[in-house]
């Protein structure tokens, strides 16, 4: 794939989904336009997360917890900086958009 092809709209849709899910989407995302990341270990870990039943102890969940939410934070932003000019991600109520930005024509 590649991010200089993307066309605007709803990518991932979250509204409907918790903010852990939404997350590991957008990270699935981004690695598949090329973000790099330690894709075993955030396998392993999502598949942990979705399991249900899978029993952590809270230090092990908090650790997950944190490690997807700054791999979110990178990968949006690897998203914006790898998108062609006059586009950028946003979430907006959950939800992963890529939208034209007015200004960048003006």
């Amino acid at each position: 794939m590649n991010l200089t092809d993307v066309e605007t709209g709803c990518y991932i849709d979250g509204s409907r989904r918790d903010v852990v899910e939404f997350s590991l989407l957008v990270i699935e995302l981004a690695h598949d336009y090329g973000f790099e990341l330690d894709w075993d270990r955030f396998v392993k870990d999502a598949a942990n997360l979705r399991e249900p039943g899978y029993v952590m102890d809270d230090d092990e969940i908090q650790e997950i917890f944190d490690a997807i939410d700054w791999t979110y934070e990178d990968a949006l932003e690897y998203l914006n900086d790898n998108t062609r000019e006059g586009l950028y991600w946003e979430v907006i109520d959950q939800s992963l958009y890529l939208t034209e930005d007015a200004d960048a024509s003006q």
